[in-house]
């Protein structure tokens, strides 16, 4: 709380739980939203007017709600009005003409349900399909055939693991783990076991040499004990089959203003070329020539791309709407995929490019209104 004349704000709630929306009653409550219960729910807690001071502890409202925003009261203090929201994110997968990067319309769903899933990626010979669970509640990664039967899990802990990426020979999936205190990477083999630590000092997403043997990733590139190669996070190359404390990082060269925060993520199947977007959202699709060392800008819109087969067209999605295609060569655009209300995340592409999996976010709200007693 603030008072009306200025001065210091009065913590009201100073936890670890989120607390958003809050709403004054008129007899001297403040209902606000929190997930201190779980799920994003209804709480109020007694104030005093004059002070700003709490008077007591946050207590539970029952709603009918999984998860609610925006509480407002009438007049009177009798009633309330909030709104109800259902978030589903689901796993999609859908067919590719990799001629022309056509994908079908009717996708099929290889997850279902409340539990919510990201940053799918399938495996070299297109029969398993990785993916996270997002933070609501775990942040581990799983496993599941192409059609999403036989889920399992692979990691496990407190530790938040997301942005699963297969190895060429299936024999690995590189992820980034905060499980040492600092988001790093990390590889595992697919049956949980084989688990180390790859980079120290906060890195990022990850592209795989298509031999297997070096690691494209964006981050501080720091060994244990040492000082970081750079000031701010950068695109560097390292071996995978190295400890972290063993290697010998090649950082790519400084870009210019406009291609600053290059984060690749995606290494193309003939190993000439990075593909990756600006690290600020939806900024562009940029690649990075091996040969020359030199970076070009394709777009200035979109983000998280993948090849296709000819190492010369890239999908990718922006805004959370579309999913585009870029030839490298040429520059030209176009829309192959878009939905109107939902949220598409980052395509991954079957190595022979006629399948892609993508998450797929579906919102849906109902205005309620409750009566207080």
């Amino acid at each position: 709380t603030i008072p009306w004349d200025g001065g210091e704000p009065t913590p009201v709630t100073s936890d670890s739980a989120t607390d958003w929306n809050p709403a004054w009653s008129p007899d001297g409550y403040i209902y606000f939203v929190s997930d201190r219960g779980g799920s994003m729910n209804l709480w109020r807690i007694a104030v005093d007017e004059q002070s700003g001071e709490p008077r007591g502890a946050p207590q539970p409202v029952t709603t009918p709600a999984t998860f609610l925003a925006h509480p407002a009261f009438s007049a009177d203090g009798q009633r309330v009005v909030y709104s109800s929201i259902l978030i589903q994110q689901n796993i999609q997968r859908a067919d590719v003409d990799p001629r022309t990067g056509a994908i079908e319309p009717d996708p099929t769903w290889v997850t279902t349900g409340s539990r919510r899933w990201s940053n799918p990626d399938p495996s070299p010979d297109g029969a398993r399909v990785a993916f996270a669970s997002t933070r609501d509640p775990e942040g581990d990664l799983y496993l599941a055939q192409s059609d999403g039967t036989g889920l399992r899990r692979v990691t496990g802990g407190s530790a938040i693991d997301l942005v699963p990426s297969w190895s060429p020979d299936g024999e690995w999936i590189a992820f980034f783990s905060n499980r040492s205190g600092e988001q790093d990477e990390w590889p595992i083999r697919p049956d949980g076991s084989g688990l180390r630590q790859l980079t120290h000092g906060g890195s990022g997403i990850v592209s795989w040499s298509p031999d297997g043997s070096r690691l494209a990733v964006y981050g501080l590139g720091r060994r244990p004990g040492g000082p970081a190669w750079g000031l701010e996070q950068s695109p560097f190359i390292t071996n995978a089959g190295r400890s972290s404390a063993e290697q010998s990082l090649e950082v790519l060269p400084p870009r210019d203003s406009t291609l600053a925060r290059f984060r690749p993520g995606a290494w193309s199947p003939d190993g000439a070329w990075l593909a990756g977007d600006i690290a600020v959202n939806d900024s562009g699709i940029v690649i990075y020539s091996l040969r020359s060392r030199t970076y070009e800008r394709l777009t200035d819109f979109g983000q998280w791309p993948t090849w296709l087969p000819d190492s010369r067209r890239l999908l990718f999605v922006s805004g959370g709407k579309a999913f585009y295609i870029v030839d490298r060569v040429t520059k030209d655009v176009r829309k192959v995929f878009s939905v109107q209300r939902d949220v598409l995340g980052p395509p991954r592409l079957t190595r022979d490019g006629r399948a892609v999996y993508y998450s797929r976010r579906v919102t849906e709200s109902d205005i309620w209104l409750a009566e207080r007693r």
